[in-house]
């Protein structure tokens, strides 16, 4: 890997010492030992007693261990300013250190380190005589580096460490402790917890992200599982570190995500300084809100003047967009404006375009940083746009243009066999006929993947790769394709039942994997619950328990429930995934391929984080088990003859097509941000337009 330089080079053209100072370092890689190493441009920063303490540049490398390096034009003793940059290098030379004093793989002894760790201050040229820490000229840095350079390098481990630790993904929520003990290295449950090591360290994509300060708008993307509210998080949290005085909003959908944003912000607070951030500052706060929840919207209204409406009420006026009607009417008001310094918005995909107006509104000089799904299932063929999301003026212009546009490749919920299977059986690459296709090559490039060869031209034979480095591998590493993703055909209900229960008690009683890790998911929704019913008896046998969410449809259960296999349902297994999955009745989808059908295939196929089985019975199951092979003897690639122009139109006109499924999925979301009356309110209300639509007329004589 070349010398790496964050959040990327260009920032550094401001800064015409440091960008001497990385070309030179960027130029003579290879002879001074650098091509593996990393360079953060004024990261990490720390606050203390109300100075900002910052190195310009630091290089962690293999070969040399830590550099801190900051810039003057002159010797501090000449210049105050040089003084005081000297003064805020050393103090990131002593936060630096104190971090990383704490952690026993990177210490060689009760207090001191074990690889060099190293501040400077550069000048380009002095006719003084100087000493350390003050390195003069490009030749005294060559010296500086050569003489800290080390006679082994850092293992990859403590490497890895060193530079999750000085990145903050350290301090990363760990998952349940896990007990390893007494199991194989290559058993499921080591390969768990290695993977969870893998995920809890920051990509180049998410550091970019977050280490790019905020100065206009900026909308990050990625696929579901790429970390946008992780990233979103630390953004927060920085910006609070850099302007200690702004006042910040995080805003969001989904409203059980306060409490995980919360503890992400205070946690990469933390890690800067030294204190809990000021809640009075930075405000959490769901998009809508009400008299017992704080919301953006609900805020905003109150604070200039504005009348907050309830869900009900917007209803009354807009049953279509009630929150696009509540929205509008504040975005009308040009007073309504500059309530906070930066907002934040994470879920960016579920909002109005009248919700996101409010939001840049609200955001003094438009610091607006958005975070959203780039496809929330595989028939997004057009990823939001700025035009999408914040709307378009008379002319057809769009409102916004975005100052920073960064995408997040690496896709953290599947395996790359999985995923790349999964994205086969939902385009219907193997099939009869491809249902669904991305038109562009940017498209292929925002979902992960590469377009090796072919055009994406009518009639051309096209090879998609997804990279090694877009997907999590420590599990790819250990695991052939074959037992990553499986498929048995059976010939009858018991025959898949008892072959789904003996994997799953291989699972938990060799393999050490904990139930609540195992997800059963059944693709044919109409008969779920008699599969279930059956799963469960046998499970109950072996001393096996279960949640199966299909028993009470009406309460609201956890996903997931310490000590017991969950049982769903496509739909209600998504936006949740499970280590071990085991998709059953595959012939209920794949008796008729619809893009929906596939669509649903897709779904439950990367609830898997780990490991994908997949049964059926009958012709419709061996269909699957033949595009499945197909799949995965081409891995990692998609490779298909691009559709005709007419192919493409039939397959737009299916996907228009409503789904009795969505309606549901529809009612779900509602249920998430309303309270239960209102909810109850509005479904009688559409439940008495219903049936007066169906009266018979009486007849007139």
């Amino acid at each position: 890997m070349p010398f790496q330089i964050l959040p990327k080079p260009s920032l550094s053209q401001a800064e015409p010492n440091i960008r001497t100072i990385l070309e030179h370092l960027d130029h003579n890689q290879v002879d001074l030992g650098l091509t593996e190493a990393i360079a953060f441009f004024n990261f990490p920063l720390f606050r203390e007693e109300e100075n900002l303490l910052i190195a310009q540049l630091v290089i962690i490398s293999p070969n040399h261990g830590v550099l801190l390096i900051s810039t003057a034009n002159s010797l501090p003793s000449n210049e105050p300013e040089s003084s005081e940059t000297l003064a805020q290098l050393e103090g990131a030379f002593s936060q630096i250190f104190s971090r990383l004093v704490k952690y026993p793989k990177l210490r060689n002894g009760r207090a001191q380190l074990g690889f060099p760790l190293d501040a400077i201050l550069w000048i380009p040229e002095s006719s003084l005589p100087a000493g350390p820490p003050v390195t003069v000229g490009l030749n005294a840095l060559t010296a500086c580096l050569r003489n800290q350079k080390l006679q082994r390098e850092l293992t990859a481990t403590v490497f890895e460490e060193l530079v999750s630790v000085l990145d903050g993904s350290k301090v990363l929520i760990r998952a349940k402790e896990r007990r390893v003990t007494g199991y194989s290295a290559t058993s499921k449950i080591a390969l768990i917890s290695e993977l969870e090591e893998e995920i809890r360290r920051f990509d180049r994509d998410q550091r970019v992200a977050y280490m790019t300060e905020v100065l206009g708008t900026q909308r990050i993307r990625g696929l579901a599982g790429s970390g946008k509210t992780v990233v979103l998080a630390m953004k927060a949290a920085l910006t609070a570190i850099r302007d200690p005085d702004a006042r910040i909003a995080v805003t969001f959908y989904t409203k059980s995500l306060y409490q995980h944003l919360k503890q992400l912000i205070t946690r990469f607070y933390r890690l800067h300084e030294d204190k809990d951030p000021d809640w009075k500052k930075i405000r959490i706060l769901h998009a809508w809100g009400g008299q017992t929840a704080p919301g953006l919207y609900h805020l905003a209204a109150k604070t200039f003047g504005h009348t907050a409406l309830t869900y009900g009420q917007a209803a009354s006026k807009d049953k279509n967009q009630p929150f696009a009607y509540a929205c509008s009417l504040l975005i009308k008001d040009t007073a309504v404006a500059d309530l906070f310094d930066y907002v934040f918005v994470d879920e960016a995909q579920d909002f109005p375009p009248e919700f996101m107006t409010l939001a840049i509104q609200l955001a003094k000089e438009e610091k607006l940083v958005i975070a959203y799904d780039a496809f929330q299932t595989i028939f997004d063929v057009e990823a939001p746009t700025a035009s999408s999301l914040f709307g378009t003026n008379s002319s057809g212009d769009t409102l916004v243009n975005f100052d920073e546009d960064i995408i997040l490749h690496k896709c953290y919920r599947n395996p790359r066999e999985i995923l790349v299977c999964a994205h086969a059986i939902g385009f219907g690459i193997y099939g009869k006929r491809i249902v669904q296709m991305l038109e562009s090559e940017d498209h292929w490039n925002d979902l992960g993947y590469v377009v090796s060869s072919g055009k994406l031209i009518s009639g051309e034979n096209v090879r998609v790769d997804r990279p090694e480095e877009n997907s999590p591998s420590s599990i790819s590493k250990q695991q052939s394709v074959d037992e990553l993703v499986s498929v048995k055909v059976c010939g009858s209900l018991t025959e898949e039942v008892n072959h789904v229960v003996d994997k799953i008690v291989h699972d938990t009683k060799i393999e050490g994997i904990s139930p609540e890790d195992i997800l059963v998911i059944c693709a044919d929704d109409r008969n779920a619950q008699g599969y279930f019913n059956v799963l469960q008896k046998a499970l109950r046998e072996v001393g096996i328990a279960t949640n199966n969410l299909q028993e009470d449809s009406y309460s609201i259960r956890d996903f997931q429930s310490e000590g017991k296999v969950t049982l769903s349902t496509v739909y209600k297994a998504k936006g949740n995934e499970a280590y071990v999955v085991h998709l059953m009745g595959i012939d209920g989808v794949f008796n008729s391929r619809t893009p929906k059908n596939r669509n649903r295939a897709f779904t439950a196929m990367t609830r898997a984080k780990g490991w994908l089985s997949v049964t059926g019975i009958g012709v419709s199951a061996q269909a699957f088990e033949i595009e499945l092979a197909e799949a995965k003897r081409n891995l990692p690639s998609l490779v298909f003859e691009y559709p005709q122009p007419e192919e493409l139109l039939v397959m737009k006109r299916d996907l228009t097509r409503a789904a009795p499924e969505e309606v549901d999925e529809a009612i779900s979301r509602l249920a998430n941000d309303m309270e239960p009356e209102e909810l109850e309110q509005l479904l009688m209300r559409r439940l008495r337009e219903v049936r007066s639509r169906k009266k018979p007329r009486k007849k007139t004589s």
